[in-house]
């Protein structure tokens, strides 16, 4: 029992010490930095996971959405539960994956976040052999500026290997025409036929529609690299305004996936008017009782000749659009579309804006909007995040300051209360309410009696029903001798040299009162100052020093110095600057710790714990036997 015991103890301090020296910014990178992994090889039927990471680059980081684009005729799947942390919003729509985080109305996700966007791509059974690329981007604001838009970088391409049979490869697999009725025939496109297996493949190919025509109808190939290129054209002589579809078909004897078929449109404008638009779809996210979302954009335009003359209706009160109505001949028109949650409970709503235009071939048209609210919370916020005041010795208070709190969370009113923690501090008011709007507070400092030096105390805000309640405000005051006092940034100074001088800089002030004369030496023969002496009345006459380093004829090694800084009558003299140098190679930088170790760090640990406990009992087992 005793043995027992003791390894419980040794366990649990190695795992606290693990814990303890795990750098608590381990896994917060310093930039958003979308970096995508994949796999180097898959393989034709598998599903593997894709995975995007980044980082909140600042506070208020909102309305993230990574788009990326698989290989055609890969498909993709999402779940809002595989990312990290769990995603708002998710689309997959065949070789695209889209993958939102919304974060709180007004408050979004804090500095240092580190997110996971994870998806499965499906591989075709009849891939064709070769590189594959993924391309993605991710857009984001911060607070209400942006959007701000990134590419994904990292792993771009994955391989597939050559099949073990003979396999019909095409690319691209379909094809898409426009043309204009009554017009010249669309311009030519190459489809580019290989094998993507073992042997040699004979193949032909064969279409279903009078208008499409392909140059040459058969060949042969021999593997990969080993590719012809078709020409297709089509002719529209005679062909009416519409949209018409066709099929190309390859066969090709002893293909696993012969024949094989490749879709072909052809999109025949009329010869007036035609609408377009951008995008295909609108999108919102919102917080219950918040601020309305950000607006967007839709772009229409004449995508045939003439004038088009377009309006726009909507089916739904909480949507508008600004102007309703344009004529363009060709150059796109942008509206104006904008959400009004007023009164809106929290869920999911859809609406219609119908692109209308008389005369034209393809009105109406409509655009599909989708509008999410998300349930709101009592939140407490609070500006600024801290407060620091000066005063002197024997004189007057500092002036006031003041500190804004508010509800951003919606939900109904905010209750707060604010105490502190020092006799000298005190707060009016010191309770409120608040359904969105910023109520504001007098911070005072009483300094009588108080000696000169450094204070610290807290302002605790709680609120009943906040999610985040309690929260702390630091308060800082400073109180400076009646005398002159002795001010200095930075508080060191660190050289790192090779060969040659080096410079840094030392500010010098006065943070009392009455004139402070001060002077500077220092115990070093590689360090100088200039000047060494000066003046200061106040803290806004601040003297420079320039602090200069000469290495000539040292060695290389690690070398430490202090600059004394000297004030006769002054309430703190004297200060030290402490100064390092470092002569030689700089030291590589640590070896990243990669993310699912800083991720999973707990679960190595109580593994570690389980195979130890194991083991004892194991060899407690053997010596009962």
């Amino acid at each position: 029992m005793e043995k027992m015991k003791l390894l419980v103890a040794f366990v649990t301090i190695v795992a606290l010490m693990a814990v303890a020296l795990m750098p608590v910014d381990m896994a917060l990178g310093q930039e958003v930095n979308p970096v995508r992994t994949l796999l180097d090889t898959v393989e034709r039927g598998e599903t593997f996971e894709v995975i995007v990471t980044f980082t909140a680059p600042a506070d208020k980081f909102n309305a993230i959405s990574i788009t990326d684009l698989v290989p055609e005729g890969w498909n993709v799947t999402v779940n809002t539960e595989w990312c990290t942390p769990p995603a708002d919003a998710f689309t997959a729509k065949g070789n695209k994956a889209e993958i939102g985080w919304f974060g709180e109305p007004g408050v979004g996700f804090g500095k240092g976040t580190s997110f996971s966007a994870v998806y499965n791509v499906t591989v075709p059974d009849y891939a064709c052999a070769g590189s594959h690329n993924f391309n993605g981007s991710l857009e984001y604001w911060v607070g209400p500026q942006g959007p701000y838009l990134e590419n994904v970088t990292g792993d771009s391409e994955v391989e597939v290997p050559v099949c073990d049979e003979p396999l019909i490869c095409c690319n691209p697999r379909s094809f898409s025409f426009s043309a204009t009725e009554g017009g010249s025939n669309p311009a030519d496109q190459t489809l580019e036929i290989s094998n993507s297996g073992i042997d040699t493949i004979s193949w032909s190919l064969s279409d279903d529609a009078g208008w499409l025509g392909e140059n040459p109808i058969s060949g042969d190939s021999t593997g990969p690299s080993d590719s012809t290129s078709v020409v297709l054209s089509v002719d529209i002589t005679g062909m009416s305004a519409g949209d018409y579809s066709a099929s190309i078909t390859i066969s090709a004897a002893g293909a696993i996936n012969s024949p094989w078929t490749v879709p072909v449109s052809l999109h025949i404008r009329s010869a007036g008017p035609e609408i377009s638009f951008y995008p295909e779809s609108l999108s919102f996210t919102a917080g219950e009782g918040g601020s309305n979302p950000v607006i967007e954009t839709l772009g229409i335009w004449n995508s045939g000749f003439d004038t088009l003359n377009w309006t726009l209706t909507d089916d739904a009160a909480w949507l508008s659009e600004n102007p309703t109505s344009g004529s363009s001949t060709g150059e796109p028109d942008t509206v104006v579309v904008s959400v009004d949650i007023a009164g809106m409970s929290a869920g999911d709503y859809s609406a219609s804006i119908t692109i209308t235009a008389a005369g034209v071939s393809n009105s109406p048209q409509v655009v599909p909007v989708t509008l999410h609210i998300t349930a709101a919370t009592l939140k407490i916020s609070f500006s600024p995040e801290s407060l620091s005041l000066a005063a002197v010795e024997g004189g007057s208070s500092p002036a006031n300051q003041t500190l804004e709190v508010w509800n951003s969370g919606g939900a109904g009113a905010l209750g707060w209360f604010l105490t502190d923690d020092a006799a000298w501090l005190s707060e009016s008011p010191t309770a409120g309410s608040s359904t969105g709007e910023r109520d504001t507070v007098d911070v005072s400092v009483d300094i009588a009696g108080m000696s000169a030096g450094d204070y610290s105390a807290s302002i605790t805000i709680t609120a009943s029903g906040a999610g985040n309640s309690p929260q702390m405000v630091p308060v800082s005051l400073h109180i400076s001798s009646a005398a002159p006092e002795i001010s200095f940034s930075p508080e060191s100074l660190s050289f790192t040299a090779g060969e040659g001088d080096s410079n840094k800089t030392l500010e010098i002030w006065n943070s009392g009162i009455d004139t402070l004369n001060w002077t500077l030496t220092d115990d070093a023969v590689w360090l100088s100052e200039s000047p060494t002496g000066g003046s200061s009345t106040s803290a806004d006459d601040k003297t420079v020093v320039t602090v200069s380093v000469n290495t000539a004829d040292m060695s290389d090694g690690d070398y430490s110095a202090n600059i004394t800084i000297t004030a006769p009558g002054a309430s703190n003299t004297p200060r030290i600057v402490p100064v390092s140098l470092h002569i030689g190679e700089v030291a590589p930088p640590p070896l990243p710790i990669p993310a699912w170790l800083s991720q999973y760090w707990w679960a190595i640990v109580a593994g570690i714990v389980v195979v130890v406990l194991l083991v004892y009992l194991l060899r407690r087992r053997r010596s009962w036997g």
